[in-house]
């Protein structure tokens, strides 16, 4: 699923990170299951002030979250969510369910598709990989886990006709899949959705 505008209107929000010297650093993990759902979790450790701002504008409601993401993503049925929030290191988890985020192509393949052209993918096991994404206007830098199950077999990485990244890989197929993931902007979405929509984060 391509980003919506929803989405880059969000971002655009996000302008007061432009004063920030260091780049705010996220993580987003992606755990898919035998059946081609997914499991995310998002994570993130802020100054004080980020903190505060965090809180006023999203942390204290965990339903704006929610409501971000089903817009952020209609395709899908979005479901267990949960927010831990840790006053003491200034740090939340937002994890969430996604279902039919692969999808089974003609030739019985099934397809994960970062919607990252050319992206930088690091192998760190047979079954887990890493990107590094750096969102140069907003200072936020994206560091995003992706987990296989085990019945995943022969993966690989390759290109879609719009040189698209995506990983393709044998599994069992338990019926008809459809629907493509949006992968990279999905952690800052949340930034840009939440407290970011301030736009008065300082130092």
């Amino acid at each position: 699923m391509k980003r919506n505008l929803f989405f880059v209107l969000l971002l655009g929000c996000a302008m007061g990170l432009m004063a920030q010297t260091e780049p705010l650093k996220q993580k987003l993990e992606i755990r898919l299951d035998s059946i081609g759902n997914a499991n995310f979790k998002v994570s993130m450790t802020m100054n004080a002030n980020q903190w505060q701002v965090w809180l006023q504008s999203v942390g204290n409601n965990p339903a704006v979250m929610k409501r971000m993401m089903e817009r952020a993503l209609p395709g899908y049925f979005l479901d267990d969510f949960d927010l831990q929030k840790n006053d003491m290191e200034r740090s939340f988890e937002f994890i969430f369910k996604a279902y039919g985020v692969c999808e089974i192509d003609r030739h019985g393949k099934w397809i994960m598709n970062t919607e990252e052209k050319n992206a930088d993918i690091t192998t760190l096991s047979e079954r887990k990989f890493m990107m590094v994404t750096m969102d140069t206007e907003n200072n936020i830098q994206n560091t995003q886990y992706l987990d296989f199950p085990k019945e995943a077999k022969n993966i690989i990485i390759s290109q879609d006709a719009y040189d698209n990244t995506q990983f393709e890989f044998d599994m069992a197929s338990p019926g008809p899949q459809k629907g493509w993931m949006l992968w990279s902007g999905i952690g800052l979405l949340l930034l840009g959705g939440g407290w970011l929509a301030a736009g008065r984060l300082r130092k």
